[in-house]
């Protein structure tokens, strides 16, 4: 596993014995809002350093994709289906064309594509996309000032309610220095993707 790892001030810790869901949920956003920080950061630096365009096999945009897709998962509501219930970020990323329009385009592809059976399929795909068109951060900023669209999907202390979804909207914005070509039709983005597991008070591992 690939440990990432932030140093920062420590969280207050609850003044009871036990945690409350909501102070939970507040670390949660605050590790994923580092972690996404970090990751970023990271990913900037070392693609400019490498200095070409980047695929799939790139292992510090893997680590971004990760990290992205557990802040687009964080207190996700369930929806209940035939199959049981599912909690999938596909169905906040298929309303952004709504708010614009451009995105309709990947949207397409991304129903298009062959290959694809899962909803968390269709939504790497969309973030992959979203990533090549340099449009991410425009996409998550639009779908953040939603919150009344939103909270059909997550849980109203969900990181994409909160401060911390804005933040990383808008740390999003550097990524546009970067090229990234993906060949989506071989890879298999329906398999499960590898857990955070938060590490002490400051780290997490992928």
């Amino acid at each position: 596993p690939v440990l990432l790892s932030y140093i920062g001030p420590e969280p207050a810790q609850p003044r009871t014995g036990g945690a409350h869901p909501n102070y939970v949920m507040a670390n949660e956003r605050m590790n994923l809002m580092n972690m996404a920080k970090l990751s970023i950061k990271g990913l900037i630096e070392s693609a400019l350093n490498l200095g070409r365009t980047l695929d799939s096999d790139y292992a510090p945009l893997q680590q971004f994709f990760v990290v992205m897709e557990h802040c687009l998962k964080h207190g996700l509501k369930a929806k209940k289906t035939f199959l049981g219930q599912n909690k999938s970020f596909w169905g906040p990323l298929e309303l952004v064309e709504k708010f614009v329009p451009e995105a309709g385009e990947i949207t397409a592809s991304v129903k298009d594509l062959p290959g694809l059976k899962t909803p968390v399929g269709r939504g790497r795909a969309w973030l992959r996309l979203a990533l090549m068109q340099k449009k991410l951060s425009e996409y998550m900023k639009a779908l953040i000032n939603r919150r009344e669209i939103l909270s059909e999907f997550y849980e109203a202390n969900a990181l994409m309610m909160e401060e911390e979804g804005a933040i990383i909207a808008g740390l999003l914005v550097g990524l546009n220095v970067i090229d990234a070509n993906f060949c989506m039709k071989g890879e298999d983005l329906d398999s499960q993707v590898p857990d955070l597991v938060f590490t002490h008070k400051w780290g997490v591992t992928i």
